[in-house]
């Protein structure tokens, strides 16, 4: 901070430096006669005011700090990011102008909510004049609002820059002798205070104040804010998306004198300015010069000044007159690096690419940076310019290698820029040359969603699904071979390994496609999914994938998302297997039973039943495949019927009553392999398993009604024989999904039940055991007959009927259960009221339930009348 050692007085007894003579130090040396100089006539002391800021009433913190106007920008900038924590910025907005009350037009409001915006998003720093007054004000509250309504781990940082000689109420920053290290200020905010200085805008989060030693003099925090300024746009910063430096744009809203100080100065140090046409003063003069055709004379700008700032010009004097000009002619001298937008048209998109053609403009004419095509392109992609990209960089005259691309392209992946990616593949890049396991392994560790990598876990572990099982893996050996780098991570005991030879390596396009579609990058995954081999199986791999992924999700919407993916991948897998299927039919059967180890070695037909994609199955194309597959070798056109007799006439086989798809060469094999084809058909094989399982009940109800004695029959013994068939088939079918699926565990169920009615059956001795053998038997039977209802879903006329019925099983479940409300409420109130003090559960239950259930159905209760029947 600076304190005035000298006191320069007037008439008034005021110093030159705008404090009285009592306001200055012990020793403070009088004279009259010399010009006051900040430099010559003060004394710099440590700073006395720094800390935290509490603005009373409004409960609002933030951090400040007074220094001197000479403090050195490195200095202050470590200061900003080692004390004050702040990030390394990526972008700063220096917003200027309308430094007086005024109203501010909704249009020009929504433009200081993007730019807000804008500073949240791309990690910018906002530096303001920090007071409650003008544009500042707006901004702050702006600022306030943005940080209400999002949910960031972000804020804004706005960065208020003022001059500490002109802020009301600054006695209360100052420190107390006894304060600690930690200090909070508690500042008073007074708007109806009538005095020329400024009160600090509770809304912004840092708060810099210049102090030269004066009071009441405005604009003396300019120069260190310029310094400052200029000071960041030059630091090199290796990560930074703009040719290694902090890009810095000057915003520029109405404003005077100062603003147009702020707006040559920026200009002088080749920073862009865009500048809001419509919101008057000086910006309005800036803008109406630019637009304007012919050469600039110093006439025409006066014209406009005094056409924009009529009282302004009035005031000034002929030389302050000329001083403004020149300040206009040297601005428009660097027609490149400014920026107009017209505040009517001013909308989200306009403001955001106004300031990314600024920083371009000034990026592609800079001496230094006019060549680095890399440093463009960056700029570009961060602020997703593709037109821009395609009309300048992208030109007929420049050739590009495949290695230049290569670091945009993992940005354009990163951020989601599919048209950039589309862009890059279009103008060289080799996608299978940039795809290294390094490149794979960044990918799915340091830009891979952990609520993503949970939600597969947790898919995997649901569904235990080959795929997705496959899928995990591979994204766990990515993120476990990126720990292995890192000696500082202990390993975890737990080992989880691709097979030896993984598929990854060789495949590293779905493995870039399977990260895009995990995390549902719409447009960029169709981008790669266009770029890879087999894109059938591709799409609907991403569509159970998918799919599965929706079903784990606990928000809704993002579970909406997936699903709606999902159905696009699977119209487009729809679409280019009928595309294929009408070019060549032969060539499209075999694509749907191929397999690729990319996907887990999974099919086009395994992956669509899994998904349950019916969109996909239903085309003619796979139905006929199907059906080619389930006949076998006969002809489709023969009947049914034809088929199901030569099953018991076996010589009709050959005696050409069914048709074959192929005629045998030679003649001597022609029986045997008709004979052959015909038996090892699906449908034929289908069939005798049909009449085997109806065999095998019509010989359990003969039992069962007559053939039950006390010692085992011949039949009996029989139809053990094949339940142990049974057994067998079902042993064979086992599998990891087997009981995935319900009818498999009523067959289980069946079996057992069936072994358990052996046991008791087998005790003939006991006759108790021997009847509930008997009844076990006849419950089984029932299991084994439901499962009829499974084997004819096949049928084309019952297999839809019986679809729809277990679907409404669910509906008749509910209704079955408010049934038992009436009913039980009915049994109760009944059985108080007709009988006394029962004690018997049984009769209990069979009066509470079972006889208002033939009630219910039309049975007369035969103790109506109150006397309780003999029982």
């Amino acid at each position: 901070m600076s304190l005035p050692t000298h006191a320069l007085l007037d008439s008034d007894n005021l110093c030159k430096c705008g404090y009285s003579k009592s306001q200055h130090i012990e020793g403070t040396q009088i004279n009259n006669q010399e010009k006051w100089n900040y430099k010559k006539h003060t004394k710099e002391l440590p700073t006395d005011a720094f800390g935290d800021i509490e603005f009373e009433n409004l409960g609002k913190r933030g951090k400040y700090i007074r220094l001197s106007c000479d403090t050195d920008s490195e200095t202050l900038y470590d200061l900003m990011t080692q004390q004050w924590h702040l990030k390394t910025p990526n972008l700063i907005i220096s917003v200027t102008g309308g430094a007086k009350n005024f109203a501010l037009k909704p249009r020009m409001r929504k433009i200081v909510s993007r730019l807000i915006y804008i500073a949240q998003s791309k990690g910018a720093w906002i530096f303001t004049g920090g007071t409650h007054y003008g544009l500042m004000k707006y901004i702050g509250e702006v600022v306030r609002d943005n940080t209400i309504s999002r949910s960031s781990e972000e804020n804004v940082v706005a960065i208020g820059i003022a001059s500490w000689g002109m802020i009301s109420n600054r006695e209360s920053l100052i420190r107390h002798c006894d304060a600690e290290a930690y200090y909070s200020a508690h500042y008073i905010m007074d708007d109806l205070k009538r005095d020329p200085l400024y009160c600090l805008d509770n809304n912004h989060t840092h708060l810099i104040l210049v102090d030269n030693g004066t009071h009441g003099y405005p604009s003396i925090e300019a120069k260190l804010r310029t310094q400052l300024e200029k000071y960041i746009s030059e630091r090199i910063i290796p990560d930074s998306n703009y040719g290694g430096k902090i890009p810095i744009v000057c915003f520029v809203q109405g404003g005077g004198k100062e603003t147009l100080k702020a707006i040559n100065t920026a200009v002088k140090s080749k920073i862009p300015c865009v500048v809001v046409e419509g919101s008057g003063q000086i910006a309005d003069v800036i803008a109406s010069l630019v637009e304007a055709e012919g050469t600039m004379t110093s006439s025409s700008v006066k014209e406009k000044l005094l056409r924009y700032l009529p009282r302004t010009l009035s005031r000034l004097a002929e030389d302050e007159t000329e001083s403004w000009i020149r300040w206009i002619k040297e601005v428009l001298e660097n027609p490149h690096l400014l920026t107009v937008i017209k505040i009517e048209e001013a909308g989200d998109e306009i403001v955001s690419n106004a300031i990314s053609y600024a920083l371009y403009k000034a990026f592609s004419t800079n001496e230094q940076d006019k060549d680095n095509w890399n440093g463009q392109l960056k700029l570009l992609l961060e602020w997703n310019q593709l037109e821009l990209a395609s009309e300048d960089i992208f030109t007929n005259d420049r050739r590009w290698e495949s290695a230049d691309l290569q670091d945009v392209m993992f940005t354009a992946l990163v951020k989601d820029r599919p048209k950039f990616v589309r862009l890059f593949l279009e103008n060289g890049l080799n996608l299978r040359k940039f795809l290294t396991h390094e490149v794979l392994t960044e990918l799915y560790t340091n830009n891979f969603s952990s609520l993503v990598f949970k939600n597969l876990q947790i898919a995997k572990n649901s569904y235990n699904d080959s795929l997705l099982t496959f899928v995990w893996k591979m994204v766990e050996d990515f993120r476990r071979g990126a720990k292995k780098e890192d000696k500082n991570i202990k390993e975890d005991s737990m080992e989880i390994h691709l097979p030896e030879a993984s598929p990854i390596p060789r495949h590293p396009l779905q493995a870039l496609f399977i990260w895009a579609v995990l995390q549902n990058k719409k447009e960029l995954s169709k981008v790669i999914w266009e770029q890879t081999r087999g894109c059938t199986l591709a799409a609907l791999g991403a569509s159970k994938l998918l799919k599965s992924l929706a079903k784990v999700k606990n928000d809704i919407n993002a579970a909406g998302e997936s699903e709606e993916l999902a159905n696009e991948y699977e119209t487009r897998a729809v679409e280019l297997f009928t595309e294929c299927y009408s070019s060549d039919e032969d060539l499209a059967e075999q694509l749907l039973v191929y397999s690729c180890e990319a996907w887990g070695g999974s099919n086009c037909l395994e992956l669509a039943v899994e998904a349950k994609d019916q969109q996909f199955i239903a085309q003619p194309g796979v139905q006929n495949f199907l059906s080619k597959q389930w006949y076998g070798e006969i002809s489709r056109d023969t009947k049914n019927w034809k088929i199901i007799l030569c099953l018991f006439l076996f010589p009709l086989i050959g005696c050409g009553f069914i048709s074959f798809r192929k005629k045998p060469a030679e003649r001597s094999k022609k029986l045997f392999l008709y004979y052959a084809s015909f038996f090892m058909s699906p449908f034929v094989v289908f069939s005798w398993n049909v009449i085997f399982y109806i065999v095998f009940l019509l010989l359990f109800a003969y039992v069962l009604l007559m053939d039950f004695q006390r010692e085992p029959t011949l039949l009996e013994l029989v139809l053990y024989g094949l339940v142990f068939v049974l057994l067998c088939d079902e042993w064979y079918m086992n599998g990891s999904k087997y009981f995935s699926d319900s009818w498999n565990v009523m067959d289980t169920l069946g079996i057992f039940y069936f072994i358990a009615g052996i046991v008791f059956r087998f005790n003939s001795s006991n006759e108790k055991s021997w009847y509930s053998g008997r009844v076990i038997f006849c419950l089984d039977y029932i299991i084994f007959t439901m499962r009829l209802v499974h084997i004819f879903t096949v049928s084309r006329n019952l297999g839809p009927k019986i679809i729809m019925l277990q679907r409404m099983m669910i509906d008749v479940f509910f209704f079955l259960f408010l049934f038992a409300v009436w009913m039980v409420a009915f049994g109760v109130a009944r059985q108080g009221i007709l009988r006394k003090n029962e004690h018997r559960w049984e009769w209990i239950f069979r009066s509470v339930i079972y006889e208002p259930y033939l009630a219910m159905f039309g049975q007369y209760p035969d103790d109506i009348d109150g006397i309780h029947p003999e029982l």
